[in-house]
């Protein structure tokens, strides 16, 4: 689930069937799904006391990307006056930053980071860059059903934007992310699975984009993984270092004229007319505010209930040398995750380190927003490596982190604005497509914030209102179950 870049992709059908099993475990557990008791703008926003994260991130994005090294940048001191204010340093945050300052180089531009830029799930995630925004293969189906394959296409070219975007950032505006033009293998455990990836083969088909399946021989060709049935390569993908994407952006922000400060988290939001912000030093008061904060909104009082912090767990390990990678027939570095709900999702770093991540999604009484040390996940990570790559045993595990997932219950996204004049803007819910959706978010709230209309093509995720939960302990029953559904489905 990519957070904010949620750290893992989903799939169609995985999105598919998690709506179906969401719902019916809400459904049980109070009608989840079907709750509608939204909460209006309250007066005050406070955020809960405390971090999220430990000192150290034990992360290999973050630390190849030297965040915690670096020196911070200042906190917000004082009072102070914007144009617009940015409250989040991930990538919706950078990326609406980085659109605004250079479509209004005239206006002030405060954007607020509660810990350190790129430290959230922007940094965490597997760096995987894949097509359309959650709820969009949907639409495309149902256009190609229909015999319009040139507004499928249309749809798909539009929700897929964000990987032109970071390709465009990575090859034309020097930022240095690892941009890997590789395509992605998406792959299948079960014959029922095979089935779905065949379907999902035909619908590229009729978009004139090239998708090829592999055979079990054919997939170990290209990775010697054990245990699948085949895969599917998906057009247009490719992949990055996430940290180094956020790292990049944060640079061409600072060069475009943003205020940028660390350590200065949104304690309170006051809406009104004029926005304040109050941080623990100071405070920001500006028209029009910018809440590119996803699996952390609802701490902020907003989206409570709707969009909620699923935790992701990562483990990587120590450089593999050139005869092993070529020993695994890996020698092509195509990243592999696969169609079950509860997945598993590998790829090679720069510097030829296993990336593995997947696991359930852990959901934490009350959406708290946490980092474990010595999670079980963890270990079941390692397991899992040994199963997949028997002839890597030996290699240790050196790195071991957590990555906050912003999901909703249908999995859709959500961009818009509330709060008076709608002058309180949001983006979030990518629910494991974060790193595209959210650098393509930034700039869909450039226009918000411009007053601008949205190409139609995303009226299914403006001022979208995702389905709410019914709070405790209502959310973690229903969760329970849902996992119970989703278990069932993956081994058939």
């Amino acid at each position: 689930m990519t957070s904010e870049s949620d750290p893992n992709p989903s799939t169609t059908s995985r999105r598919r069937f998690l709506a179906g099993a969401g719902a019916a475990a809400a459904a049980t557990a109070g009608g989840i799904a079907g709750f509608v008791g939204a909460r209006a703008i309250e007066e005050r926003h406070r955020a809960p006391a405390g971090p999220f994260f430990g000192q150290r991130s034990h992360c290999h994005w973050i630390e190849s990307a030297g965040i915690e090294e670096m020196a911070p940048l200042p906190s917000l001191q004082g009072d102070q006056m914007a144009d617009v204010t940015i409250v989040g340093g991930g990538y919706t945050g950078l990326s609406a930053a980085l659109h605004l300052a250079e479509r209004f180089p005239e206006r002030r531009i405060v954007l607020l980071e509660g810990s350190r830029v790129g430290y959230g799930a922007s940094g965490r995630n597997c760096g995987l860059l894949l097509p359309f925004i959650n709820g969009a293969e949907s639409i495309v189906h149902e256009l190609v059903e229909a015999g319009k394959e040139e507004e499928a296409r249309k749809v798909f070219d539009l929700t897929s934007a964000g990987i032109g975007l970071i390709r465009e950032l990575s090859e034309e505006r020097g930022v240095d992310c690892e941009f890997e033009n590789v395509e992605n293998l998406m792959g299948a455990v079960t014959e029922n699975q095979e089935a779905r990836l065949e379907a999902e083969q035909k619908t590229f088909a009729a978009l004139g984009l090239n998708s090829t399946w592999l055979s079990e021989a054919e997939l170990r060709k290209r990775v010697d993984v054990e245990g699948y049935r085949g895969a599917l390569t998906v057009p247009t993908s490719a992949m990055i270092n996430p940290a180094k994407l956020a790292a990049g952006l944060l640079k061409l922000v600072l060069a475009a004229g943003v205020e940028v400060y660390e350590d200065s988290p949104a304690l309170e939001i006051l809406p009104g007319s004029t926005v304040r912000v109050r941080t623990p030093r100071g405070e920001v008061r500006a028209p029009k505010l910018v809440l590119a904060t996803n699996a952390y909104t609802h701490h902020l009082g907003f989206h409570r209930g709707r969009i909620l912090p699923l935790h992701s767990h990562s483990i990587a390990t120590a450089p593999l040398s050139e005869a092993q990678v070529e020993a695994l027939s890996w020698t092509g570095r195509q990243p592999f995750f696969d169609v079950r709900s509860f997945f598993n999702l590998f790829r090679l770093t720069a510097d030829n380190r296993v990336l593995l991540s997947g696991g359930d999604g852990f959901y934490y009484y009350g959406g708290a927003a946490v980092d474990p040390a010595g999670h079980a996940d963890y270990t079941r990570l390692a397991r899992d490596l040994v199963k997949l790559f028997p002839s890597i045993a030996e290699v240790p595990v050196t790195h071991r982190w957590v990555g906050h997932v912003g999901t909703t219950l249908d999995f859709k996204p959500t961009v818009g604005a509330v709060g008076p004049g709608n002058n309180i803007l949001f983006a979030g819910g990518y629910s494991g497509h974060g790193v595209t959706v959210a650098v393509l978010a930034g700039r869909l709230l450039r226009d918000l914030v411009a007053g601008e209309p949205l190409d139609p093509v995303y009226d299914f995720v403006l001022n979208r209102k995702p389905p709410g939960t019914p709070g405790e302990p209502l959310t973690s029953v229903g969760f329970g179950l849902a996992k119970r559904l989703i278990r069932w489905d993956d081994a058939r």
